[in-house]
């Protein structure tokens, strides 16, 4: 049966969730590469395996991650 209250899904409502689905992929890799997400990952963990300590700010987690790359600088373009 193919009327209104038919169950089969229009195809453009198929390729528009792909679509959003592939953007929001593309937008998850992104953040991953650029370093967007390394703060909720370290609270997250510190949730995990230390509950007992305070999560710093994500000033101060930024901070940190700046000091510690440049005491052991490894190769990057700037």
């Amino acid at each position: 049966m193919t009327g209104p209250d038919s169950t089969a899904q229009r195809p453009g409502r198929s390729v528009a969730r792909a679509l959003r689905r592939a953007v929001r992929r593309a937008g998850w890799y992104v953040r991953e590469v650029v370093g967007e997400n390394d703060y909720q990952h370290y609270v997250d963990h510190l949730r995990e395996h230390h509950p007992d300590r305070t999560p710093p700010s994500r000033r101060e987690f930024e901070r940190m991650k700046i000091d510690r790359m440049e005491a052991n600088p490894k190769s990057r373009c700037c």
